[in-house]
């Protein structure tokens, strides 16, 4: 990584979110394909036990593209706004799946009524075994408004946290964009991609000064 005081600072920092519950931001002027195998990384191995959501607003991609295969170990729920996938019932036929038509604050609440879920099916959930994925925040800003859809991430992210979960916002302008800088300080880091090398990822911790060089994906 270069340094090795700041290897070992991004190392800290890495794993005190990860114990405390952390809420991410993934931007980048990317192709869809590096920000669907980012969020497979950060939804975590098949292998690991895991409680995921995936929320798919106004997207109409298949809605298991983005869980890391087979999900045997664990849970997996897919909750729709907007948009219904395509390809659904040849993708995901044995998940979970709520749809939400046209309201915020029902997307809302069946985000909030999952987590509770995976609490109760899993007598409380230990620090990162929730993982929730909501792809993308620019469909959210295409139908609400920026205060009305700042308010309902404060009210998830803060259950996010709450539960010790790791959560992430795809977002796929670039890092500089003013949509980007605008929500940045929402979350606990920000996520840059771009392609070079078959996919890089940079982390800007957004309450400290603190940024990783270029890393494989």
């Amino acid at each position: 990584m270069g340094d090795p005081s700041v290897e070992a600072e991004f190392t800290r920092t890495l794993q005190r979110l990860k114990r405390r519950g952390c809420n991410l931001l993934l931007v980048g002027g990317v192709s869809d394909g590096v920000l669907t195998a980012a969020s497979r990384k950060l939804l975590g191995d098949a292998s690991e036990r895991r409680y995921r959501l995936v929320v798919l607003a106004g997207m109409a991609r298949a809605d298991g593209s983005r869980l890391p295969g087979d999900d045997a170990e664990g849970a997996a729920r897919v909750v729709t706004h907007g948009t219904q996938p395509r390809g659904a019932d040849d993708v995901t036929a044995d998940l979970a799946k709520r749809h939400v038509d046209d309201d915020i604050g029902e997307l809302g609440s069946a985000i909030s009524e999952t987590i509770t879920t995976f609490g109760d099916e899993g007598d409380g959930l230990n620090p990162g075994e929730l993982r929730v994925c909501l792809d993308s925040l620019d469909s959210l800003l295409s139908r609400y408004d920026g205060p009305v859809v700042r308010q309902f991430l404060g009210i998830v992210t803060g259950q996010i946290r709450g539960a010790n979960g790791m959560g992430h916002v795809v977002l796929p302008y670039d890092y500089e964009h003013e949509t980007v800088q605008e929500f940045a300080p929402l979350f606990d880091a920000v996520i840059e991609y771009r392609v070079d090398g078959g996919g890089q990822e940079r982390w800007h911790f957004t309450r400290r000064d603190l940024q990783s060089p270029w890393l494989p994906v």
